[in-house]
């Protein structure tokens, strides 16, 4: 989708026949290249979605699924993704980045920018560019600079293609960065042989947690009649370009300076157009695993957008012949693919269920690279050697147990149980937040023991973990002003209003210290009424679904649908609660598509919102139960190994938010929860809607 539409989006709050207007206009544009009966579900991704200031902070780099390299557009002023929707200059196109994390983002290396200036001018560190002319899409981007360069780019999983046209010039070239990063610049190499400037880079990792070390290389497709070095700046001149294609490839290695150079002449006799079509269907192979039936194109854009940004990342990162370098820097070969650049403690939550779900066979793959890092002894944060960006690990006891009870967990747990029992030594018990969320590890190792036959090992974990107790009678169980502080008590981000519902394993638990389900229902009811949840951070995301488990699942019901489809409220932001409340609705198919400040967190969100819209939500990672709620689709049909999941919803209307009848194949079904393990293997699930909320359907005894 052009640029064009967007444009017409941020118009929205001025009319809306505006936006009605151009709505029409856009989609009417975009019909002129693929008609609405020929779209593939590709066609629906929208990479400007939650790219405008601090509303998502995803990017428009050019990729394919799980890729290493994504090259896109920095941008002044920069963001965590590198782009800025609202920015006017572009300081570069760098070749990496981790699509919507926190802190300041990380990646940004190797940075290129195209110069095409008159005698004598000096070098720009900076481009102005048209906006219209602007277009991003699955695996490709392009823009018109106004330095009269066209800049278009897409990628392999390990290659970067820039393809730069330049008019008639004698004085055109480019800047590359080496020292370009998005937290901070370690060091960097670089050799010049054969036409290929060759090198390793080392930055920082997010939040200042560690380092990282890959390997480059890179060519043009013309010699270059001069290469200078300027403090870690390569300076790139040509003779006279006669109005023609530059097209420069990047490729990385997390090996060494000959695999890169390898992974870059394996990529020689490819098109820069062969590639972006390679990386168009790869998409649209990656998205047809869902189709979803709707009249409303702005909620497939949504949809297949959201999921999009869900499968950035975590990296493959093995070279084609298997090999790797761990997180301990040592040199490791793989059979299968190997994958880098973790967030667990944001995806345990939505995105890694989701996974487990779509792309079962890819999930097996990540959970034999999870049990390939605890052997390089796994800590929580990135380590000083790591071969590539990532985050963090917390809560991968969870993923474990979560695989093992759906039957994917490819390999025995006895393999890294002594690395499981040394992780639980060192989790954090220093505020309320470290305790619930160290308490349901604890939890989850207890229960892998007990599946090992580990009595004694369960009993004491499981005992440790139900210490959270006294803890949350002391600073959950009465709430007062002071339960409205963000950061209050040491939390590290949220309220203790947001982070005591954060009990999965124990929601009986906290019922009963509460004073029943009832009681445990009308917290909740004061929660939401009081505006208290935040939707903008992981804490509490799961709260809306904890009505599944009162009396009143249609409460959750009404709920999503408020914070799906309606304007709300929104106080919170990721370190204070504002002074008046962010009113808008939560997610739109725009550059503002979240709320300000809500990072999309490696795909979370993005997740939580996929799972939202099918009418399904993992409340409760670590077991099979899946919360229900009313789908936003007409039909919904998930490929699995076995035979297709249908999920069809019948009475679909603006009004109609309410679950009259749920039936699994024909089979009429009286509860608010599904088990994974049922709906996964393929099936019918089938939602009947009314306007009127049913209040004996999942009702619990």
């Amino acid at each position: 989708m052009s640029a064009f539409i967007f444009h017409c989006f941020m118009l929205r709050y001025t009319s809306h026949i505006i936006i009605i207007f151009c709505v029409v206009l856009g989609c009417q544009k975009h019909a002129d290249v693929s008609t609405v009966e020929s779209k593939q579900n590709v066609d629906y991704i929208n990479p400007f979605i939650c790219t405008a200031d601090d509303h998502g902070q995803t990017d428009v780099s050019a990729s394919v699924p799980f890729g290493m390299v994504k090259p896109g557009p920095d941008t002044n002023p920069i963001a965590h993704s590198g782009y800025d929707y609202t920015a006017k200059e572009i300081i570069g196109f760098s070749n990496t980045r981790f699509s919507g994390v926190g802190c300041r983002g990380v990646g940004g290396n190797l940075r290129i920018l195209p110069f095409f200036i008159s005698e004598g001018d000096s070098i720009p560190n900076s481009v102005s560019f048209s906006k219209e002319s602007e277009k991003a899409q699955a695996g490709y981007y392009s823009v018109q600079l106004n330095n009269e360069v066209q800049t278009q780019l897409t990628a392999t999983r390990q290659v970067g293609f820039h393809q730069y046209t330049f008019p008639k010039s004698e004085n055109a070239g480019f800047t590359i960065d080496l020292a370009s990063a998005y937290v901070k610049h370690i060091s960097d190499e670089h050799q010049i042989e054969n036409g290929i400037i060759s090198g390793k880079i080392t930055s920082v990792n997010v939040c200042n947690k560690g380092k990282y070390t890959f390997y480059y290389a890179i060519s043009f497709n013309q010699q270059p009649m001069e290469i200078k070095n300027e403090a870690s700046k390569l300076i790139i001149n040509f003779s006279t370009i006669e109005k023609q294609d530059v097209l420069l490839r990047c490729a990385l290695s997390v090996v060494d300076k000959s695999s890169a150079i390898q992974n870059l002449k394996a990529s020689e006799n490819l098109s820069f157009s062969e590639v972006k079509s390679q990386a168009s269907k790869a998409w649209n192979d990656l998205l047809s695993v869902v189709d979803v039936e709707t009249n409303n194109d702005s909620l497939k854009t949504m949809f297949y957008t959201h999921l999009y940004h869900a499968t950035q990342s975590p990296f493959i990162i093995n070279d084609d012949n298997g090999e790797y370098r761990g997180s301990d820097g040592k040199l490791y070969k793989s059979s299968t693919p190997y994958f880098h650049g973790w967030s667990i403690w944001d995806t345990f939550r939505t995105k890694l269920p989701l996974l487990s779900l779509l792309y079962p066979e890819k999930y097996q793959d990540m959970l034999l690279s999870l049990k390939s890092l605890y052997k390089q002894d796994k800590p929580d944060w990135a380590t000083e050697t790591e071969p590539f960006l990532t985050i963090r690990t917390e809560h991968s006891m969870v993923m474990l147990l979560d695989a093992y009870r759906k039957g994917m967990l490819p390999f025995d747990l006895n393999e890294v149980y002594n690395e499981l029992k040394e992780e639980a030594k060192h989790l954090p018990f220093k505020s309320p937040d470290n305790i619930l969320e160290s308490s349901y590890d604890l939890w989850a190792l207890s229960e892998i023991s007990e599946i090992l036959g580990k009595e004694v090992d369960a009993e004491f974990y499981r005992a440790r973990a139900f210490e959270y107790k006294t803890l949350w009678k002391d600073k959950f169980l009465v709430m007062d002003d002071k339960s409205d502080i963000m950061h209050g008590d040491g939390l590290y981000e949220g309220t203790l209003w947001q982070y005591r519902w954060f009990v999965p394993f124990d929601i009986q638990g906290i019922q009963t210290m509460m004073g029943g389900k009832q009681e445990f229902e009308n917290q909740l009811d004061y929660f939401f009424s009081n505006e208290l949840f935040n939707i903008g951070n992981q804490p509490d995301i799961q709260v809306p679904y904890l009505y599944n488990y009162t009396n009143s699942p249609w409460k959750t019901q009404q709920l999503v649908d408020k914070l799906l489809n309606k304007v709300t409220n929104n106080w919170y932001g990721t370190h204070e609660k504002f002074e008046t409340p962010i009113v808008k609705k939560i997610f739109t198919a725009s550059p503002n598509g979240y709320i300000k400040e809500m990072d999309d967190d490696a795909g979370t969100m993005s997740s939580w919102y996929v799972w939202s819209t099918m009418g399904l939500y993992p409340i409760f990672p670590g077991s099979t139960q899946l919360a229900l709620t009313t789908p936003q689709f007409d039909k919904i049909t998930i490929k699995t190994i076995n035979k297709p999941l249908e999920i069809i919803t019948n009475g679909r209307t603006a009004n109609n938010i309410y679950i009259q009848r749920v039936t699994w194949n024909g089979e009429e079904i009286n509860s608010s929860i599904i088990d994974f393990n049922l709906i996964s293997k393929g099936g019918v699930l089938q939602f009947e809607l009314t306007d009127m909320p049913n209040t004996f359907l999942g009702k619990q005894n």
